[in-house]
């Protein structure tokens, strides 16, 4: 996976964190992706792409209508997570696989101009930099603590302190 563009979503009228918008040359297939699980979540990575659920490990927790979901372990095992959610970056973050940053991602250049068409994605932290690092604006990733399990995120922020103004 390449990085070839970014943007941020500043949501500048509206009380939503900012979003990174990505656009890559491709992105890896669940059958491309090793998984490895921790405490209920199963997380799989390669080339800075990320994708992860929420499965108990133990029949269908009811999360996309039940759908099943293979996957193929580090290790070479398959399992199949009936019913899994989609789960968020920060409860990955507090586990050993992290750290991500959710995203916007695509792999069509012009859905960044029109402002949609994107789907809901994850990057590895690294790769996540190397997107802002295209942005055009002075900004960075910021590590802000949230919900009341205080889940490390990444937030981009703009380097004047935050003030979207």
């Amino acid at each position: 996976m390449i990085i070839e563009n970014a943007s941020i979503d500043w949501k500048e009228d509206f009380a939503n964190d900012p979003q990174l918008q990505v656009v890559v040359d491709e992105t890896p297939s669940r059958n491309e992706l090793r998984f490895e699980h921790e405490d209920q979540i199963w997380c799989g990575i390669k080339d800075g792409f990320v994708s992860y659920y929420a499965w108990s490990g133990d029949g269908n927790d009811g999360g996309f209508a039940g759908r099943c979901y293979t996957i193929t372990m580090r290790d070479g095992e398959t399992v199949t997570l009936k019913g899994p959610w989609s789960s968020r970056a920060g409860c990955v973050n507090q586990r050993s696989f992290g750290p991500i940053v959710d995203v916007r991602i695509t792999t069509d250049p012009s859905a960044l101009e029109r402002g949609h068409t994107l789907r809901a994605g994850a990057l590895t932290l690294e790769a996540a930099k190397q997107a802002i690092d295209l942005v055009d604006e002075d900004a960075h990733l910021e590590r802000q603590l949230r919900y009341s399990s205080k889940e490390p995120v990444w937030v981009p922020v703009r380097d004047n302190g935050g003030d979207q103004a």
